[in-house]
């Protein structure tokens, strides 16, 4: 047996060195959450709300005072915009806040048909999917549960399917347009279709529908509007449990009047942490030893989270004032574009390494003139052009969607078209990268795209 001793480096990191790294890859309503966490198990860490800017401040007060001063028509206002929300509900046929299952279960209550074809109805409702569709496995599971037979089964379900919204309880894409096609009297050709031919449509093959029914183009149009007019999903719009994710920006950039960039934190999004005096007076008054060893442990927990939370926001107000700088054509105008940025090249800048400019970008948002952006939308790669210089992948989709809006869509652009549109600017690109750029930019190829 050889025994013998080798000598390694291995990089390990510290718990505290841990908890750094994910406190600066934390977004600003992760690191809210975050705070209050661990206030609940240290004393020692407090917090204050951001008070509101002297001037936003004067604001809010101003508009106080003009809802104050108007009382008459600010309710007058309120019950406009109640009976608004009323005639809404009528005309849609349900109640503001009210859930899909509460819908249906409101309209079996009032049909007539037995209390037991009621009760399999019901369990329908209640294990329906949010879109509106009714899977296989709860029919089986009705046909379980109420011991019935097949055919009794699937009358019952045929009643559910009358129910409103039209295309309720369909099993599948397919079957909830015929349904709605059914209610709607459309036409048998439409009927055709939707059973035949779903996917040719779904990629507007018209023409070889056409030749495969031996009718005109036209007819195929005619009803394919028909179909186009049917909801796919008809559980849609109903109010749902679940929370609504609100995007919050982390960083914001304005534009001063001298027409430079001006870039800050969010610092609205979440509450300032500091150390309680209170609790440090009382480790520098006589306590026992073993208070004094609780108190210095979570003194020293404290001091690092509130750095730990400093060198966040430092790093990433520095990472998003070099993006600011690097991109400046596209803050300062409209029709700006993004030019080729990678993060080695803000981590060379800032003299830290590649993975903490990237845990600084991650899940975070930058707000400006022209909307909310994530940040990593503003690193993109080179593209070579032969008078330009390079430009970056995201103008290129731009330049794509430019060329696909303007296109004739009776005759659209092929990819290959595309190619030497953009190889005529001077942009060294293939094929199969528009192709590329297009699919991810939600655009369908040039056959989908015809319009007849």
């Amino acid at each position: 047996m050889d025994l013998s001793l080798e000598l390694l480096q291995k990089h390990v990191l510290g718990q505290q060195m841990q908890q750094s790294l994910e406190i600066l890859q934390m977004n600003a309503i992760t690191l809210s959450e975050y705070i209050q966490e661990i206030m609940e198990e240290n004393p020692l860490l407090e917090y204050k709300e951001v008070q509101i800017e002297e001037k936003e401040d004067k604001f809010l007060r101003k508009l106080e005072w003009l809802e104050a001063s108007d009382e008459q028509n600010s309710g007058y206002y309120r019950v406009e915009q109640e009976d608004e929300h009323e005639r809404d509900d009528e005309r849609f046929g349900k109640r503001a806040g009210e859930t899909l299952r509460e819908y249906l279960q409101f309209q079996i209550n009032i049909m007539k048909v037995n209390e037991a074809s009621k009760d399999v109805m019901c369990f329908f409702a209640d294990n329906i999917e949010e879109s509106g569709y009714l899977k296989e496995d709860i029919l089986l599971a009705a046909y379980e549960r109420y011991n019935l037979d097949h055919d009794r089964l699937m009358k019952i379900r045929d009643c559910f399917q009358t129910l409103d919204p039209p295309g309720i309880g369909a099993a599948d894409l397919q079957e909830c347009i015929l349904i709605q096609l059914e209610q709607k009297g459309a036409s048998l050709l439409a009927m055709q279709l939707t059973r035949d031919y779903l996917e040719a449509l779904a990629k507007n093959r018209l023409a070889f529908i056409a030749k495969e029914l031996r009718i005109s183009v036209d007819e195929v149009v005619y009803a394919f509007d028909e179909i186009k007019d049917c909801e796919p999903k008809p559980g849609g719009g109903f109010y749902t449990a679940e929370p609504v994710e609100y995007i919050v920006p982390d960083v914001m950039v304005e534009k001063e009047a001298d027409g430079t960039s001006r870039v800050l934190l969010n610092s609205t999004a979440m509450p300032r942490v500091f150390i309680s005096r209170k609790y440090i007076n009382m480790l520098k008054e006589q306590t026992t030893e073993e208070e004094g060893d609780y108190l210095a442990q979570k003194l020293q927990q404290a001091e690092w989270v509130v750095q730990c939370i400093a060198r966040r926001e430092s790093t990433l107000l520095e990472t998003a004032k070099c993006i600011a700088v690097w991109q400046d054509a596209f803050f300062s105008h409209l029709g700006g574009q993004l030019r080729p940025l990678r993060m080695a090249d803000i981590a060379k800048k800032m003299d830290v390494h590649e993975s903490t400019v990237s845990r600084a970008v991650k899940d975070k948002y930058l707000q400006c003139g022209r909307g909310v952006f994530p940040l990593s939308y503003f690193f993109s790669r080179a593209l070579a052009t032969e008078m330009h210089g390079e430009v970056s992948a995201e103008s290129m989709r731009e330049r794509i969607r430019y060329y696909i809006k303007s296109e004739n869509k009776k005759k659209p652009f092929s990819d290959q078209e595309l190619t030497e549109l953009l190889q005529a600017e001077g942009t060294q690109i293939s094929r199969r990268t528009v192709a590329k750029y297009r699919e991810s930019a939600g655009i369908c190829r040039a056959s989908a795209r015809k319009t007849y």
